[in-house]
């Protein structure tokens, strides 16, 4: 196994645990919101702005935390071309060293 599938197997091990720990929470979440949603009284506040509803906000942020995400991506993608022939000629100069 080289050390790139060994990495993806670690975040693919992490990512799950992970999972396990977000199910775990979203099942108590429901439990303890069915319980205390008749202890919450209705009200309704005026506010001096008209918010979104918490999955609207939510989706909006991941979208963006995405774009930022590919942003990067493409940055460090490009870093690592332009320095390219410059790690290859000193790969090359280490092999002839050796």
């Amino acid at each position: 196994m080289d050390y790139i599938e060994t990495l993806d197997n670690a975040g693919d091990t992490l990512i799950e645990g992970i999972k396990t720990v977000q199910n775990f929470t979203v099942a108590a979440a429901e439990r303890v919101g069915s319980m205390v949603s008749g202890l919450i009284p209705n009200t309704t506040m005026p506010l001096p702005v008209n918010l979104p509803e918490p999955r609207e906000f939510a989706e909006m942020s991941f979208r963006f935390w995405q774009r930022l995400a590919e942003n990067q991506k493409e940055f460090t993608l490009k870093l690592i071309d332009a320095f390219q022939p410059t790690t290859k000629s000193a790969k090359s100069a280490h092999k002839a060293a050796a």
